[in-house]
Formats: C-alpha cells, structure tokens, sequence
C-alpha cells in the first residue's frame, strides 16, 4: 500500500528578529519576496511563512482570537474565532501578525476578546490594531484606490476584504473625513 503525502508549505526557519522585520511595510516587502498574494494580502499563507500554525476554532462570544507560544515545541500558535465573518478573520490575523511582529519579544501569550468594542484599550492592543488596518490597507493603495477606483467606504471595504468599519478607522488615520471618502 502506498501512501501519499501533503508537501508541507514553506516555512521560514530562523528567528524573526534575524528577518529585521518591524513594520508592516516591512511584512509586506517580506510577502513580496516570497511571492505572497498582496491584492488582497494572503494573510494565511504570510502566517505559515513566518512559522505560526494557524487554527481556525469556534470561540465563545465575540472572542476574536490568540496567539501563544507553546511552551513544550516553542512555536506560536494563531487561533482565529472561525465564526466570524471572513472579513474579520483577515482583521483578526492581521492583527495577530502585530502582536507576532511587535510584542513576542516580550510576552507569549496574547488574547484578543473584543477589539475595544468593550472599552478597554491598552497600547499593546492599539499597537497591534494600527499594524493590522496598515498591513491590509497600505496607505499607497489606500489612496491610489480613492483616486482612481472609488470613494466609497463600502467599495474599499470589498476591495480590501475588510469590513466598513476597518475602512473607516483606516480612513481617519489617513487624514480623510466624511461617510464618503
């Protein structure tokens, strides 16, 4: 009897401090490179690229996701609210990839319940927040989008698989005002 195996996807296999990767500008040269899909940005495969495993649960509530090292093989683990709309999964990796790249160093576990839909903030979360809506809505294509293609919040959220609220923050951030853009 033969067997046939999956080829397993390929995984960068040196510290992410020797990648010198510290901004999402730098994530999405380092997708580039590695001939990841940036319109939208495949947030997935960026994900195993970088060695975090990747799980996809049902959470309680509105738990959006985590991300931990395993204290027994060392490697960081992504659980993502498998619930929740695609387009909130892409937020919520996207943001997970901030606490990866921004904080690992200094802590190894991270649990996203709510994004300050409760009130609560601290600057690890608002960190991780600013790097996600950056690595999804670079502010060149941002822009470029708004000038050429549409001004509409609902259009920009289609274009960058976010939801309109993610456009919104993002807009503000920008400097832009309006329901409209």
């Amino acid at each position: 009897m033969a067997f046939i195996r999956a080829k397993k996807p390929d995984v960068i296999k040196i510290e992410l401090n020797e990648l010198g990767i510290s901004s999402p500008d730098e994530l999405l040269k380092f997708a580039e490179r590695n001939h990841v899909n940036l319109n939208p940005l495949d947030v997935s495969r960026l994900t195993t690229l970088l060695g975090v495993i990747m799980r996809h649960e049902p959470l309680k509530g509105e738990d959006s996701g985590s991300l931990k090292k395993d204290k027994k093989t060392g490697e960081w683990v992504m659980t993502v609210n498998s619930l929740h709309h695609p387009n909130r999964q892409r937020f919520t990796i996207a943001h997970e990839l901030g606490h990866f790249i921004k904080h690992s160093s200094q802590i190894d576990f991270f649990e996203d319940k709510v994004f300050f839909r409760n009130g609560e903030t601290n600057d690890f979360e608002i960190e991780a927040n600013k790097f996600a809506a950056e690595l999804l809505m670079p502010e060149l294509a941002f822009r470029d989008f708004i000038e050429n293609s549409s001004k509409l919040v609902s259009d920009i959220a289609d274009f960058f698989h976010v939801s309109s609220m993610a456009v919104r923050v993002r807009a503000k951030q920008l400097g832009f005002e309006g329901h409209n853009l």
